[in-house]
């Protein structure tokens, strides 16, 4: 397996266990409805994990994997570096990380 396999099966076991461990009376606000709606959406965002260039605060570009498609202005990603989720704003420049981090079901209901 290439390591890029492994990183894809790793984000995807990461993705699968928030998934099984959602509780939607305990996220967040505690409002059940309104979490279990979030974890619809969020489970019809997801997509195939994907390499892309984002950019990062102080002018650095790095690659990271995309895991969600766009609602029209953010995507959540995987940063490999930092074993994390992260949330960024698509700009004319490309992918722009937001510094919104942690696991994937609260970066993305974050927006």
């Amino acid at each position: 397996m290439q390591q890029t396999d492994a990183e894809v099966a790793h984000i995807k076991r990461r993705l699968a266990a928030e998934i099984a461990a959602f509780d939607p009376t305990r996220h967040g606000h505690g409002i059940a409805d309104w979490n279990a709606a979030t974890l619809t959406a969020f489970r019809r965002a997801l997509i195939e994990p994907e390499l892309q260039p984002v950019n990062l605060p102080g002018g650095i570009t790095d690659d990271a994997w995309v895991v969600t498609r766009s609602n029209g202005a953010y995507r959540v990603l995987w940063l490999p570096w930092a074993d994390a989720f992260s949330l960024a704003v698509e700009s004319r420049f490309g992918l722009v990380d937001i510094s919104v981090h942690g696991d994937a079901l609260s970066c993305f209901s974050s927006v």
